[in-house]
C-alpha cells in the first residue's frame, strides 16, 4: 500500500535517504554520454514508432532529462517549506535545514564531477590529489601579467589544479534541443596545497573579486609562481577563499595530530 508521509516529516525523509541520492549524482554525471549516444540513433525507426504509438510529443531525450531537472528543484521546495515552518518547531526546522544542505550539495557534486570528467592531459593519479572539493572558472594573472587568461580551476583535498577551457565542437549529427554539451579542459599545471600561501586582500582589487595564491618552492621559503585569480563575483571569491583556507587549516591540524602521535 502507499505510505502517507505527513508534511512535518519531509525533512527527515530526505535525511534518511541521503545515500539514495548518489544515483542522481551518477545519473547527472553520465547525462552527456547518454545524450551523445542518443544523437547517433535519433532517426531510429523503432524509437520513432514508439513515440508515435504512445502519442508522446516529447522525444526520449527529453524524458531522460526529467531526473536532472527534478534534482535541481528539490532545494527550492525545501527552502519554501523552511520559510513557512514556525520558529517554535525547532526539530522540524533542523531537519529541513539538514535536508536543504543535502539537496544543495548533490547537484553541485554532480556538476563538479561532469567538469572533472572533461579534463584531458593529466598524466598523474587523481587519487593522489584527494577528493574534488570545488571547481570554477577564473580569469587568472600569472606572475604579474597585465592580461589574464581564462582558466578552469579545480581544488582537491591535496592540490590545486589549473586547466584551459577547450571549445566544444558542435555535433554534426541530429540532436534534440535537450542535448547537454559536455565541457572539455586541457590540463596546464597543479600544485600541492602544502606549498600554497593565500592572500585575501589586494590593494588593486576595486571590485572585491580577486585573491592571490603564492606557490612556495620546495626546500626554501622563496615564492615561486604567483597567481591572481579574478572570480565572477565577490560571493564566488569569498567561497573559494574560505574553502582554500579551510583545506589549509585541515592539513595543518592533520600534521599537528600526526606529530603529537609520534611524540606519544
Amino acid at each position: 500500500y502507499q505510505r502517507r508521509v505527513r508534511a512535518h516529516s519531509v525533512g527527515s525523509v530526505f535525511c534518511n535517504n541521503i545515500k539514495n541520492f548518489d544515483m542522481y549524482a551518477q545519473y547527472c554525471k553520465n547525462k552527456p554520454h547518454s545524450e551523445n549516444f542518443l544523437s547517433t540513433v535519433a532517426d531510429n525507426k523503432f524509437l520513432i514508432e514508439c513515440q508515435r504509438e504512445l502519442n508522446h510529443i516529447l522525444d526520449l531525450s527529453s524524458y531522460l532529462l526529467k531526473p536532472v531537472q527534478r534534482i535541481m528543484k528539490y532545494h527550492l521546495i525545501l527552502e519554501k517549506l523552511l520559510k513557512y515552518t514556525p520558529e517554535r518547531s525547532s526539530k522540524r526546522r533542523s531537519e529541513l535545514q539538514s535536508a536543504l544542505e543535502i539537496m544543495e550539495r548533490v547537484p553541485r557534486y554532480a556538476n563538479d564531477a561532469i567538469h572533472l570528467m572533461g579534463l584531458e592531459g593529466f598524466s598523474g593519479d587523481f587519487e593522489t590529489l584527494g577528493q574534488l572539493v570545488l571547481q570554477e572558472s577564473f580569469l587568472v594573472f600569472v606572475n604579474g601579467q597585465k592580461k589574464g587568461t581564462q582558466r578552469q580551476v579545480f581544488i582537491f583535498e591535496n592540490a590545486l589544479l589549473f586547466s584551459k577551457p577547450v571549445p566544444v565542437k558542435p555535433s554534426s549529427k541530429k540532436s534534440s534541443a535537450s542535448q547537454v554539451a559536455a565541457p572539455k579542459y586541457s590540463y596546464k599545471t597543479h600544485h600541492c596545497l602544502s606549498r600554497v600561501n593565500l592572500t585575501r586582500y589586494l590593494a588593486e582589487d576595486g571590485n572585491g573579486t580577486q585573491f592571490q595564491i603564492d606557490i612556495v618552492k620546495k626546500n626554501n621559503k622563496n615564492t615561486g609562481e604567483r597567481y591572481v585569480l579574478q572570480a565572477s563575483s565577490p560571493a564566488v571569491r569569498e567561497q573559494w577563499m574560505n574553502t582554500i583556507d579551510g583545506q589549509l587549516r585541515a592539513r595543518w591540524e592533520s600534521m599537528r595530530s600526526r606529530e603529537a602521535s609520534n611524540v606519544l
